[in-house]
């Protein structure tokens, strides 16, 4: 009986909210502080209390402060495969439909083929920008990982992400680090090794070190000299096969009819005969003196990168960073070299060379490739 009651009385209010609301010039409700709702119109007053109404557990009032943007706000959508940030001011904006290849490997250049920057102004009316209307970050390329590509038009901005990875003969030591990032390379660069004889080498570093500027000559390591690179030792050498790694602290013979650590091609460089005597076994360090010797600066790196080779290579070699025992078959200093990694960076000189090399014995030096990798695996 109650509940008839009710729903007769919420019926009465409905057809008299009705009404009111038609008839009168004002239709309102309120509250007092004993929770009594007043529906009031330009006639009467009603008062009902909460057993005459639904209503929710709890209201809030808010004001514009709760609901109104802040001038800056950032978002994010997706175009395509990659998730885009964008800065906007009063709903006006940037978007990005991102280039059509995403993916990279080191050091190659973006192709932003198929990528579209439009201007979404307050009033939602849209401009395709030209080339010309925008600028594009600086992205290194020389690295592994995700980088963010951010188009800039005048106060606004807009960002998507690529993925650049290593090649695929070091996919596997993607974002690895210290001891399991070394065995990952010794495993790498001895996969499909095939070392050649050391006699052989001295009809390879005419090729592997060819002056690019003269055809038919080599470049010297030290002395940076360029000199007919065909071998001939009839009577006095031109040039000859320097150990970098040296020779006497290696546990192999040199002999031509030998393949093993002594006729790795990436440890050989041509020399001026007289040079090499006097560099001899020295460690190599900033300064020549004692058993110490300094190469000319072009080469600093040069020379690291092959000793950093040679110790991941072949693991009865080490570098240490006090006078190496070369009984031990040490060489140093290691802290030089890793700053000479850094100093003088890889050149196409490098790189021509480790194809070269790759194309004999079937391996290259990843510190050629990817010189951080020492940093990774030493730092």
């Amino acid at each position: 009986m109650y509940n008839f009651k009710r729903k007769l009385l919420i019926l009465f209010l409905l057809i008299f909210t009705t009404i009111s609301v038609a008839s009168c010039d004002e239709f309102k409700f309120t509250t007092n502080p004993e929770t009594t709702v007043i529906i009031t119109s330009s006639n009467s007053s009603t008062a009902i209390t909460t057993t005459d109404y639904l209503t929710t557990e709890t209201s809030t009032v808010i004001t514009t402060a709760d609901y109104l943007t802040t001038e800056t706000s950032t978002f994010t959508t997706k175009e395509t495969t990659t998730v885009i940030s964008t800065t906007y001011y009063d709903e006006s904006r940037l978007v990005i439909t991102t280039p059509d290849d995403l993916v990279y490997t080191i050091n190659d250049t973006i192709d932003y083929s198929g990528m579209v920057i439009t201007f979404f102004d307050s009033s939602k009316n849209e401009t395709v920008l030209n080339e010309t209307d925008y600028s594009i970050n600086d992205v290194d390329m020389s690295t592994y990982g995700e980088k963010t590509v951010t188009i800039t038009y005048g106060e606004y901005q807009s960002s998507f992400t690529i993925q650049v990875n290593l090649p695929t003969y070091y996919l596997s030591a993607m974002n690895l680090t210290d001891i399991e990032l070394l065995n990952t390379l010794r495993t790498i660069i001895h996969n499909g090794f095939d070392g050649v004889t050391y006699g052989d080498a001295r009809y390879i570093l005419d090729e592997t070190d060819e002056d690019p500027n003269h055809p038919g000559n080599l470049i010297e390591i030290y002395t940076g000299n360029s000199v007919p690179g065909a071998w001939n030792c009839n009577g006095a050498c031109v040039w000859n096969r320097e150990h970098v790694w040296p020779q006497s602290a290696m546990p192999a013979s040199a002999s031509n009819s030998a393949t093993n650590m002594a006729s790795d091609l990436h440890n050989l460089k041509p020399a001026d005969p007289g040079m090499n005597s006097s560099r001899g076994n020295d460690y190599f360090d900033w300064v020549s003196q004692g058993d110490a010797f300094e190469p000319r600066d072009e080469v600093k790196g040069d020379i690291a990168r092959i000793l950093l080779y040679m110790v991941v290579m072949y693991d009865d070699l080490s570098l240490v960073d006090t006078i190496p025992n070369i009984d031990n078959y040490e060489m140093g200093l290691f802290s030089v070299l890793l700053e000479w990694n850094d100093l003088d960076p890889v050149d196409d000189f490098e790189r021509h060379r480790n194809d070269i090399i790759e194309s004999y014995q079937h391996n290259r030096n990843p510190f050629i490739d990817y010189p951080d990798f020492a940093d990774l695996i030493w730092n």
